[in-house]
Formats: C-alpha cells, sequence, structure tokens
C-alpha cells in the first residue's frame, strides 16, 4: 500500500500536481466511462466497514469513492456496496482478481454496477490506456495476511465487549 501511494507521489511530482492526500476522493481524470469504473460489491460481511472494504480494493488501483449500503433505521450494512475507482483498468482488475473472493464467511461478487452500460462502452471501445503505471497485482499471500487481519478485528470485537476477569473458584 505505501509503495503504491510513493508510485502516486512520484506520478503526480513528474506531473506537477500536488500530492493526493490519502484515501481522498479526487475526479476521474482518465476521460473513461463511468459504467467501466463503477463496481457493485455483494455478499459483503455485515462486520466490515468502507475503511476495510477501502483497503481491499486499493490493491488494485486508485479509488475514488466506496460506499457500503446500510438500513436506515439501525445502521447495520445490508450486505452490499460501491466501488469507484478513477481508472476502468483498476476496475477491471477488480473484477478479475475480487470476484469470488472468500472474505470471512463468504464469497464477494464483483461486477460492474450498470452492466449494461459497461457491456456497451467495452464494445464501443472504451476502456482507454491506464495514464499511470499498472499496480502490481497481490500475490496470494498478501491476500491472505490481509483476510487473516479481517478476520482478526473481527474476532477481537466480541472479546473487547465481554472482556471480564476469569473468576476462580
Amino acid at each position: 500500500m505505501a509503495d503504491f501511494q510513493q508510485q502516486q507521489f512520484a506520478l503526480q511530482g513528474q506531473q506537477g500536481a500536488a500530492p493526493a492526500q490519502a484515501g481522498a476522493a479526487q475526479p476521474a481524470q482518465s476521460g473513461e466511462p463511468e459504467a467501466l469504473r463503477n463496481l457493485i460489491v455483494n455478499y459483503i460481511p455485515t462486520t466490515i466497514d468502507e475503511l476495510q472494504l477501502r483497503q481491499l480494493f486499493e490493491m488494485y488501483g486508485p479509488v475514488e469513492s466506496i460506499k457500503v449500503v446500510t438500513d436506515r433505521e439501525t445502521r447495520t450494512s445490508r450486505g452490499y456496496g460501491f466501488v469507484k475507482y478513477r481508472f476502468a483498468m483498476s476496475a477491471a482488475n477488480a473484477i478479475q482478481y475480487l470476484n469470488g473472493y472468500p472474505l470471512m464467511n463468504k464469497r464477494l461478487k464483483v461486477a460492474y454496477a450498470k452492466q449494461a452500460e459497461a457491456q456497451q462502452a467495452l464494445q464501443q471501445g472504451g476502456m482507454a490506456q491506464p495514464s499511470m503505471p499498472m499496480v502490481a497485482q497481490p500475490d496470494q499471500a498478501q491476500q491472505m495476511q490481509m483476510m487473516a487481519a479481517m478476520q482478526q478485528m473481527q474476532m477481537m470485537q466480541p472479546q473487547q465487549q465481554q472482556a471480564q476477569p476469569p473468576q476462580q473458584q
């Protein structure tokens, strides 16, 4: 993750732009159709928040926005959300590598949010060449480390709530 941010900083420095704030949403600079950059993610474990989802999806390129849909009354996750990338190639990589990705007790389903529009844009050659170097794909070990960290965070939450000293007999 830090390597990506360093690459992004170096690229922006070459272009004379100010470095981006980590996690800040930025408008797309690629001119690519939004349909090729906007993804829907289904089967998100209800304990995963937007920050955790961002960390997972940022491995495939710069994310413009993340939204986990929640119930209006209870504010609990409804198990799906949206990820919008700055570049269509990043979105395509996320679909390729994260569709079917095991996360806790579920497998993510990742696809274009507007499938018909995306298909039409792809047929018309709507995916421009990325204006930044490709981000290295995380290997299986990195994915396993991230999944283990998320599971550990999940396991720690109930323990912290129920943390009471054991009673001796």
